[in-house]
């Protein structure tokens, strides 16, 4: 029987290690995804705005 009571140093380290990248990485996400789908939105009314004003107003200089 073994009374080793010392951590295994390298074997724990990486799966903490993992750990936090993968919560580091959800993390992004879910902070980057929102942003990504407010900006579409914003450039899509941008362009209605812009293609409308260039469909009514583009034909009137003179």
């Amino acid at each position: 029987m073994s009374t080793n009571l010392e951590p295994r140093k390298s074997n724990s380290t990486s799966v903490w290690k993992i750990v936090l990248i993968v919560i580091a990485v959800l993390i992004a996400l879910s902070i980057i995804g929102p942003l990504l789908k407010a900006a579409f939105w914003v450039v899509l009314i941008g362009l209605a705005i812009v293609g409308a004003g260039a469909l009514f107003f583009g034909g009137r200089k003179s």
